[in-house]
């Protein structure tokens, strides 16, 4: 008779750690965590996770850093419900997260892509983070013309990032001439790292605080270009 097959208990993480701003100049507000979750899960080098953060719970994935830890982003919800905010410190319970992860496109989203079935399947493609963050705003406001608005906003914003990730818009190309280091760096990002910072841009709706949002991502680029100069004549 076979044995029955042993359940494995899963490796839980309890740490506290103070928030703070990364130095990236996007205001994010992160939280490092004080192991290697890499060795600890082995999941690659963005480990998914889920836990709770003040005893609110969240699911995500964990960011690198060139100096080979890892750091929680933690996002506006989970500093407004776990009443953790920067320059606090925030006690953490953390595992590796292993079921699948969907997210429902809500119907108010669904109507402003129906257009263009193009912009749907890419939004579909987008990874999990992506999808609920954008979800999330959304479906956060309680009245249903503001959910409208925002689903057309967000239908813009997406196709604006499709056509960008096929050719740079003029504005890009403009300040990428101007600053080839940032260039560089651009090259030098990951695809997902390039489209979250597109997806930044063309969030903002006015000229101004898209030319603001954009001056952001070329000194982030200049200063990863930097970086990789610095390593190399190391």
């Amino acid at each position: 008779m076979a044995k029955p097959s042993k359940t494995v208990k899963p490796i839980v993480k309890s740490f506290s750690a103070p928030l703070e701003h990364l130095r990236s100049g996007l205001g994010w507000v992160v939280a490092y965590v004080p192991f290697d979750a890499v060795a600890v899960w082995g999941s690659g080098r963005r480990p998914k996770v889920k836990g709770e953060i003040n005893g609110f719970a969240f699911r995500t994935s964990l960011f690198p850093t060139s100096d080979g830890r890892q750091f929680l982003l933690i996002n506006k919800r989970m500093q407004k419900e776990g009443h953790a905010f920067a320059g606090a410190k925030a006690s953490f319970r953390l595992e590796q997260d292993t079921e699948a992860r969907t997210v429902t496109i809500p119907a108010e989203l669904k109507r402003a892509l129906a257009e263009d079935r193009s912009v749907l399947r890419w939004f579909e493609k987008l990874n999990y983070s992506i999808r609920k963050w954008i979800v999330d705003w959304i479906t956060n406001v309680k009245s249903a013309d503001a959910r409208v608005r925002r689903s057309e906003q967000v239908a813009e914003q997406l196709m604006s990032t499709m056509e960008a990730e096929r050719e740079l818009p003029p504005m890009l190309q403009l300040a990428f001439a101007r600053n080839p280091r940032a260039r560089e760096g651009w090259e030098r990002m990951s695809a997902t790292r390039r489209r979250a910072q597109l997806l930044a841009i063309f969030y903002y709706r006015t000229p101004d605080s898209r030319a603001r949002r954009l001056a952001k991502v070329v000194e982030e680029a200049a200063a990863l270009a930097e970086k990789k100069a610095a390593k190399r004549n190391e």
